[in-house]
This record gives structure tokens, sequence and C-alpha cells, in this order.
């Protein structure tokens, strides 16, 4: 008996497997692929100016820093952090942190539960240092003074760091966000016909209830409560989602990473899944609910051997935080309504009276002299033409102001709100400074009580054979105290 196969048939096959192969293989490289920064800023443009109208930072100093910082969204900080500024633990800081190699190994950076908190503690870091004062009183549309007066407050060491934001801020047109208004008028709207996960929803305005909505949309109180999974005395609050239909068996999304504050309830309507079968996927019993940092799958139910942890009173591996500002494009309740836009850029300053000199003492430094009378180190070298901060000496008169230091002939004639012209910035100066600015060395974990290896691989989304690799570790065992590099 012939047991070829025709040769029709082994072409056939042989071109099924070379559009498998070729299917696999985009959709790897799609995977690997970057966020541009177009897509960061279209991902995160409204955010900026719900901050701007808060804060007073203009949208555009927001997003072209994060473009710079975050290599749009890239670096490993703003991955495994939600940190898109490289803002360090210094100061009052007392949230969650993360270790990253940056100028030195182990540096300790804040860590967020969301893009949003970044985003807000990025406008109130800004608010809070004397040093960026004097850039909320220029005209809200100046992103120039902007740029130039965050180089000289010392943001960052670059000295074309003014520049180059300048720069991303001109290409990508940022300046149009400066002058928009609230996207929304107190609440965020979903548009007609807009849907989650292909089901209908809408947003519940002040005033409305199950009742009211129910009527609006020809269906029955108990059908808005079932598909919402509202209790019978449950009211629905300004700013939720509300379904139309019934959600669907699968979420929209694959797996969910749990975050501080969020229910069963919270994730099933953000992606579109009914609740039960949401409990039943992860093998949960009704009721529990997952512990922060715990992944959900929507799609596809987890291994037997995969088991949830459910919270406890407060997560061991993480502290209290404040209150989040909530992201537009991931969550809809409270949004807008619970942020207050009665005083934008409004600041708590302190008073300094700045004498007309300062006699250098023991222990003195340039930088400490700037802290105490509040004037920038530039400022200070402008006006002090003689002086050499790694020489100076006690007794020694320094000018702390421009008319003291024109009295006594000191002051270099030459302004220091021009930058010299050069020049223009190419696309190779921001990457060069983006190599190295962005925050993209190891990052570390720190082992803290209650934590598994199997957990902190589930956290930063890497396997046991790679954290085994990176720490040479022979087994799982780990210790209290004990640094885990988490990153390649």
């Amino acid at each position: 008996m012939n047991t070829h196969l025709p040769l029709t048939t082994i072409y056939m096959r042989r071109i099924r497997i070379f559009h498998i192969a070729l299917s696999l293989l985009l959709a790897t490289a799609t995977l690997a692929q970057k966020q541009t920064p177009q897509e960061y800023i279209a991902k995160y443009k409204d955010l900026a100016i719900i901050e701007m109208h808060r804060s007073g930072v203009p949208a555009s100093i927001t997003l072209s820093q994060g473009v710079l910082e975050s290599n749009s969204g890239n670096s490993r900080l703003a991955k495994f952090a939600s940190n898109h500024f490289g803002i360090k633990c210094k100061g009052s800081w007392t949230g969650n942190v993360i270790y990253a190699d940056d100028d030195a190994a182990d540096e300790c950076f804040r860590a967020y539960g969301s893009v949003l908190e970044s985003y807000q503690d990025h406008s109130d870091f800004l608010r809070k240092n004397w040093r960026y004062h004097p850039l909320f009183e220029l005209d809200p549309s100046d992103y120039k003074g902007w740029c130039h007066g965050l180089r000289k407050a010392g943001y960052a060491t670059n000295p074309q760091y003014g520049k180059i934001l300048i720069s991303l801020i001109d290409r990508y047109e940022l300046h149009q966000y400066d002058g928009a208004k609230l996207p929304g008028t107190g609440l965020p709207k979903l548009v007609v016909g807009e849907t989650i996960n292909g089901v209908p929803v809408k947003t519940a305005k002040p005033g409305e209830t199950v009742e009211s909505i129910a009527s609006e949309n020809y269906l029955k109180d108990k059908h808005i409560r079932k598909w919402n999974d509202l209790p019978a005395d449950a009211k629905i609050e300004p700013g939720e989602i509300v379904y139309l239909k019934p959600k669907r068996r699968r979420g929209s999304e694959e797996k969910h990473i749990v975050l501080k504050g969020e229910d069963m309830r919270d994730i099933s309507q953000q992606y579109g899944i009914k609740l039960k079968l949401l409990y039943r996927k992860n093998r949960m019993e009704k009721g529990a609910e997952p512990k922060e940092g715990e992944v959900l799958y929507m799609q596809k139910k987890r291994d037997n051997e995969d088991v949830i942890e459910t919270a406890e009173e407060t997560p061991q591996w993480k502290e209290e935080e404040p209150e989040k500002f909530i992201n537009p494009h991931s969550e809809t309740k409270k949004l807008l309504d619970s942020t207050d836009f009665s005083h934008p850029g409004a600041l708590d300053k302190k008073v300094i009276e700045v004498p007309d000199f300062h006699l250098v003492q023991k222990g003195d430094n340039i930088y400490r002299i700037a802290e105490k009378y509040q004037v920038f180190e530039e400022d200070i070298l402008t006006w002090n033409k003689d002086l050499n901060p790694s020489t100076m000496s006690i007794g020694q008169k320094i000018y702390l102001t421009a008319k003291a230091a024109e009295a006594a002939n000191s002051v270099i004639k030459k302004s220091i709100q021009k930058e010299e012209a050069k020049d223009s910035i190419t696309q190779e100066d921001v990457e060069e400074i983006q190599k190295q600015i962005t925050v993209d060395g190891p990052v570390t974990h720190i082992v803290i009580k209650g934590d598994t290896l199997y957990n902190i691989c589930k956290r930063y989304n890497v396997t046991v054979d790679q954290l085994k690799e990176w720490n040479k570790l022979t087994n799982i065992n780990i210790q209290l105290g004990q640094k885990l590099q988490v990153s390649e």
C-alpha cells in the first residue's frame, strides 16, 4: 500500500505551517513593540489637562516630561512602579517604594498604584517646592518659560533639559492642550453608543437612580440591578458605569492586577464580565475579595494549584496610600466631581527675608545657602563672579540679590533668563538625554513578611526560573530583608 501523501497535500500543509509561523512571529513582534510618544500622549492627555486645571501645571509640561522621563511609558520604573517622572523617595514621602539602578545601585523611587497617582504626585511635587513657585506666576501659555525654569530650578542637571522639553512640545504640538477645557462638565461622559466589552453602558449623572435609568432606557429596575450586581437597597453613584444589558462571560482583557481599594464587583464592572463568572474563573468563593497585587483571570479558568490569596485587614506588602486620583481611561467613578478646581496653582508660600549678603560659616556650601534663603545656585554664581563653590572660606561675603551685587560691581553682565543661541535640538539629542534620564536599570524587591517567590513572580510578571537565574538561587527559599532582582 502506498503511504506517501499527494504533493498537493504536502504543499498545503507547508503553507499552513508557514502561515502559523508567520502569525506567531507577527504576534511576538506586536507584543515587543514599544509605546510611541504619540500613543503615550493620546493615552494620557486628558489626565494632564485635568491636572492642569487642578494644580496649574501646564498640560504640555506634564506630557513632555512624561514622554522624556519615562521613555513614553516604556521604562522599567514606569512599568513596575507607575512612576512616570523619576521622582525619588526624598522629602516626606511615606508611600510605597521600589528600588532601581540609576546614578547608583538600588536607589529608592516612589511607587504608585496607578499612572494617575504618579501624575498627581508630580503636580504636587512642583507645587510644594519653593524652587518651582516662580513658574506658577508665569503666563499659562508660556511653556518655554516653564521649560527653562525647570532646568534652572534643578529638576534635571543636563544643561539642555529645557531646550529638549521645548523641542518635544513643539514637535508634538503639546501646547495645544494648555488652553484646553476640562474633558466633560463635571463628570466623565461616554459618547452615545459606547460600550464596554461589547455591552452598552451609560455614566450615571447626579440625581439619577436605578429607577430613572431603567425608565429612560425602557428597562425594568430588577434588570438594572441584576446586570450591575446591585443589592436591593444599593444606590447608583454619580459617575458610576451602568450596564444596560447583561455583561459577558469573558472579560475584555485576559488578566487584571488587583489595585488597592478594588473589589470583585469593581473589576467585573471595569471589564464587562459577569461577577459570578469572575469568581468561577478564579476558583474563589462568592463574597471573597482578592489580595492587592493578585492577578485575576478573566478569559480562562486558573489552574487548581494557582490559589488566589484573599485580602487581609492591610496587605503585608503595601502601606496605606492617599486616596487615588482616578484615571479617566481606566475607571469612571467619581473622577472630576471629587476634584477641587477652585484654586488652581494656589501655593502655600513661606515668606523668606533675604538679606543683601551671607557670610560663609563652617559647614556651608552653595546648596545649603540657596536652600536657606530660597535663592537659586545659578543666580548666586551669576551675582558673585569670583565665587568658586569648591573653595569657599569662612567669613567670605556672598551676595544674595542682584541689586546688592550690582552696587558692589560684582555682577556678571549677562541674563540667565536667555539661554545662549545654539543649534536646534535634534531627535538624536532627545534620545541621548533620554538614555541619561530614564530610570531603566534592574529593579530590586526587598522581601518582607508574607512574601513568597511565587507571589513576587506574579507581582512583577516574571517566571520563577528568571528570578532564580537573576539572583543565583538554587531553591525557592527566601528570607526577610533579602534583595531580589526582579527585572533584567
